[in-house]
Formats: C-alpha cells, structure tokens, sequence
C-alpha cells in the first residue's frame, strides 16, 4: 500500500512540473472573436521556410551584401529604437517563439458606439522555453520600474497580469496648441493618444492585450473554465473544415457583425444620409452584396514539393448580389487555348458571362440610387446617336458579348519604367460576333471622347482580316496609346503591341508551341483544382522577375522616385542596387499558377507554386 501511495505521490508531483499545453486557436479564443491571424507552430513554420526557394534565395552566398546591409539597417533603424523605447532586447524576446504566434481582434461589448473599441489579443507560446520567458518577464518588469514608468498589477482569474499605459503617435491634426487653456480638453486629447497594455505568462504562452475584459474569457478557457470558445461558431468551423487543417499559418474574418456594425452605424431609416443623387450609403453596402459575405478566410502552406494557398469568400449562392454576382465566373474549361503561344510569361482566362454582368451592374445600379441609375442609362442610350443615328450601344456592344476573357503577355522589351509598365500583352474578348463587336467597339470608344484628336490611326488588313485602329488619349505630359483590334477564331483581340496581334491573326494558319504542351504548367495546374473552374492565371516568374530584378539592380527605382539624401528610411534599408546579377539567382524562381471557381458556399481563389530543383 506504501508503494502504491508513493506511486501516486510521484505521479502527482509529475503532472505538477509538467505545464498545460496551450490550446490551439478554435479551443483558445472566444466565440466573439472578429479576427485571427495565427501560425500554429512556429518552429516548423521557420524550418519549412528556410527550406522554400525564397528561404533559400535569402540565404544564398550571393544574396549577402544586401542581406548584410538589410540586417544592419533594420537592426539600427527598427529594433534598435524599439529596444530603446523598451528598455528590452527585442531579439531575446523573439527567440522565445516555440509553439503558435496569433493576433486577435475580439469583439466583447463593443457594438460601433463611439468611445469604444474591440479588443485585441496576441498569443505567443514559448513552449519548452517557458522558464525562460517567466525570468524575462520579471527582468521587463524590474526595468520599468527602475525606469520609473508607472506598472500596475491586474488580476485576471487569479493570474498576475502588468498593466501600463503607452503613448501612441499623435497625427498632424492632434498636435496640441501651445496656447490651449481649456484643461480638460488638454486632458481628453492627451488620453486619447494613450493605451493601455496588459502582459502576462499563462501556462507556456505569454499575452497581451489591451484590457481586463479581453483577457477574461482567455484566461478563464485555459483555466479550464466553461467558456463559449471559437470552435463552437458555426461560421469558423466551416472555414476551417476546409481550409486549415495542417495550414502552415491562415487568417479568419467574421464578417457577418463587422457589416451590421457598419449598417447600424449609417442609419435606421431608409435614405438617412442620402447624397443629392440619391445614393444611400446603407442601401449602397447591401446593393454591392456585403450583406451575402460571412466571412474571408486566409491559408498558406508549404511543403518540400511547393507553396500554395488560398482566400475564400464565404458568401452562400442564394445570397449572392452584386459584385459578387457579377464576378462569379461560370464552370467552364479555363486553360490555355491551343493559339496561346508558349513563350507568354503571364495568362490569364475568366469565363464571364458579359451580358449578364452588364444586366447585374444595372440592378446594382439601381439599388444604389435609382437617379443615377437613369442618369447612367440615358447617357448610354444616346451615346453615338450624333455620330450615326442607329448606333445602339448595348445591341452593338453589349449584344455582342460572350462568356470568354483571356489575357496574356510576353516579356518586357527592357527594364525602363515605361516598358515593365507596358509589356507587350494582348486581351481576347470571346464574342458571338467578333466582327461586329469590334465596329461596336470603335464606334463606342468614339462616342465617348476616344480615338479622335491628334494623328488618326487608320485602319488596316493583315492576313485577310481588319484591324482597326484608334487613339486612346493619356494623362498630361504622357504619349497617347494606340490601340488596334482585329477578329479572329470568335475572339475580339485588342492590344498596344501590332506585332502580338498579328502573331494571334497568325495562329490560325498552325505552327508554334502552345502553352497548352507545357507539362510543368498541367501539373502545377492539379493542385489549384485544374482549368476547369472558370478562372486560370499562369505566371512564367523566372522570366517576368527579369526585368524587374535588373530595374531594381541598376537603380531604376531612384531614377523613378529621385535621388534620397536620408540617412536613413527603408530606400537606405533596402538598396536593391547590392542585389547581383539576375544570373545568379534565377535557380530560385519559377512558375505560379492560380484559379478561381465558385461553389454553394462562395467564392475560391487558390494559387500555387512548385519549388525549383
């Protein structure tokens, strides 16, 4: 009996020593909870990108006198005046992130009223260092208080929390009179501009946040107390049902209070607020579709074979107006189309319906402010009459739309601002009739103050089909854009670069490599969903990164912003001018792809990028 009673002694004194593990977030935060950003395993999240080709590239031997000088300047310019501020090793702090980092916004009471505010937290788990954070903490403590800064002590369920207060930066409209008399204004200024902090160990996480109130339920549900946590709101679990199991880090928004907040806050009564052309802000945010979106949700990954993630909309179908509406693409085949040459760096396809959007802009139109709506729908009704009579813009323009937009582009012909801003690109607009959605076109750039002025750009054949040509009018002290459009294969092509467009009029003859060969692209293509969904977008990064690369080397961006003469700043931080030779470094970049598609329960945005060998 002796020894079974030390037996127990022994077990008990154990599970004494051992501390609790923290929760991870959906256990840990409050089912109130607006915001999260977290990292579930910080450890692993560092080790895995260090492994990634941009871990890699920062590391590389040759990446070391802009490595160096970043690192010196960071350390002199950020965390040198932050230490200073502290009275802190910042560093020390930093290598105490073992377990997950997260950073909340919590709603508690606050409902949009003035004078109040969410509360926000941050969770950092120290994990097998927490004896180490526990003396750092004291050492924080002891400084303020030699520092003779005011330090309170808090109690949240019987843990000791410090409480100071911090200045915050004043803006240029809060700077304070230097005759101002009325002290209690003084007094409600100078609290405005403060803020109070709240730090404490729980277990093996230290937190912060800005009040009592916040902590509570936290403290309470590490506690073990019987507290409403995160994984109990229907909204978060179907995000993370579907997005972040295993995610090397993810960001949630809980959408559906924040828009009720801002409803609320606009006004109860219809019109309240209404501008002289009727628009009402409040009917504007429901028109748009906010009122459909629940939540954003945010997550990445990373792994030995690539990196990926994705941002979804969740905003069910029946609910689903406006803007949303209007930008769902249609579940059709994405890919790239046998004409699209392979030596494009970027591509794009977004199989969206253009009359249907054109009819949902209109409702939306109407819902926002139904006098502008019919303003907006009388100028379009005349427009072109007095250049021909029976030109009808939706019939000839709008009529003429298909469910087809592709968008793709070559390498930039240098590294001048003007020609990484203007690659040569080219947009197909799949139409019924492209030869008469082009004539619309003109017609319509025509009428609206386009294509007239300056030099005519006159019409021409290539290849036995028309291209027209007009001149699109630029800012002041900019050259005009001549743009040319041709029909070809049921797509309206229109672009700046004529030797692009005659390349597309050519691809019906056959010849040439496809993207649509290109085997790195299909695979790549699998992880985001395939090219069926409505959305594809492809991105040759090893190429497109060239020019930019060179134009930041050669310092193109201080011939853009001028010359610095600070000391300091992030240009002195980041002097791109010690990057190397693009050679060097090219093993590091690749390809990117991305798609988009629409379900029951929203919108999907996924992209992904194999690792280079």
């Amino acid at each position: 009996m002796n020894r079974s009673f030390l037996r127990l002694a022994a077990m008990a004194a154990l599970s004494l020593a051992v501390q609790a593990a923290v929760p991870p977030v959906p256990k840990l935060l409050p089912k109130d909870t607006l915001a999260v950003l977290t990292i579930p395993d910080w450890a692993k999240a560092s080790a895995d990108l260090g492994g990634s080709p941009g871990g890699k590239l920062w590391a590389d031997p040759a990446m070391k006198p802009f490595r160096d000088n970043f690192e010196k300047k960071f350390q002199s310019e950020v965390m040198g005046k932050l230490e200073k501020d502290l009275g802190i090793k910042v560093e020390d702090y930093l290598n105490l992130v073992r377990g997950q980092l997260s950073l909340a916004v919590i709603q508690g009471s606050w409902k949009g009223a003035d004078g109040t505010e969410p509360g926000f937290l941050v969770v950092i788990d120290a994990k097998e260092k927490s004896d180490q954070l526990k003396k750092q903490l004291e050492e924080v403590r002891k400084k303020l208080s030699d520092a003779k800064k005011p330090v309170k002590t808090e109690k949240v369920r019987d843990v000791e929390f410090s409480s100071i207060s911090i200045d915050l930066p004043k803006g240029e409209d809060e700077e304070e009179e230097p005759d101002a008399k009325d002290a209690a204004k003084d007094k409600a200024k100078a609290d405005g501009n403060k803020m109070t902090l709240l730090f404490g160990q729980v277990d093996t996480a230290l937190l912060v946040a800005d009040s009592v109130a916040t902590l509570e339920k936290v403290v309470a549900g590490m506690g073990g107390g019987s507290v409403a946590s995160l994984s109990e709101e229907s909204a978060f679990q179907a995000s993370e049902s579907a997005w972040f199991k295993d995610a090397f880090a993810y960001g949630w928004m809980h959408v559906t209070p924040l828009y009720k907040i801002a409803s609320d806050k606009l006004g109860s009564e219809p019109n309240e607020g209404a501008d002289a052309m009727g628009v009402d802000p409040k009917a504007a945010l429901k028109a748009v579709g906010l009122a459909g979106l629940k939540t954003v949700s945010m997550a990445w990954n990373v792994n030995t074979e690539g990196s990926g993630g994705v941002i979804s909309l969740g905003i069910p179908e029946a609910q689903r107006t406006g803007l949303f509406k209007m930008l769902s693409a249609a579940t059709k085949e994405s890919g790239p189309t046998p004409f699209i040459p392979a030596d494009v760096i970027k591509f794009q396809r977004w199989r969206l319906d253009g009359q249907k959007m054109w009819s949902t802009m209109e409702e939306t139109l109407a819902a926002v402010s139904p006098q502008l709506n019919g303003f907006v729908q009388m100028m379009v009704a005349q427009a072109g009459k007095e250049k021909d009579p029976s030109f009808d813009l939706k019939k000839n323009v709008v009529g003429n739309l298909g469910d087809d937009i592709i968008l793709y582009s070559k390498a930039p012909k240098g590294s001048s601002i003007e020609e990484l801003s203007s690659p040569p690109s080219l947009t197909l607009v799949g139409s019924p009739n492209a030869e008469g959605l082009s004539a619309g076109m003109k017609a319509a750039v025509g009428a609206f103050g386009g294509g007239g002025g300056g030099e005519e750009v006159k019409d021409r054949e290539f290849n036995g089909k028309k291209v027209r040509g007009l001149r699109m009018p630029a800012g002041p002290g900019a050259k005009d854009n001549r743009v040319e459009m041709a029909s070809s294969a049921g797509y309206l092509a229109v672009g700046t670069a004529p030797a692009l467009l005659e390349e597309f009029l050519r691809s019906s003859d056959g010849g040439g490599r496809s993207l649509k060969e290109d085997k790195a692209l299909m695979d790549a293509a699998q992880k985001v969903g395939g090219m069926g969904t409505g959305m594809f977008g492809y991105e040759n990064q090893r190429e497109s990164m060239r020019s930019q690369w060179e134009f930041l080397r050669t310092g193109g961006l201080d011939k853009m912003l001028g010359e610095s003469d600070e000391e300091g700043g992030w240009r002195a931080m980041f002097d791109f001018k010690l990057l190397p030779e693009y050679s060097k470094v090219l093993k590091y970049f690749g390809i990117a792809v991305f798609a988009g598609s629409t379900d029951a329960q929203g919108m999907h945005f996924r992209f992904y990028g194999p690792h280079t060998k």
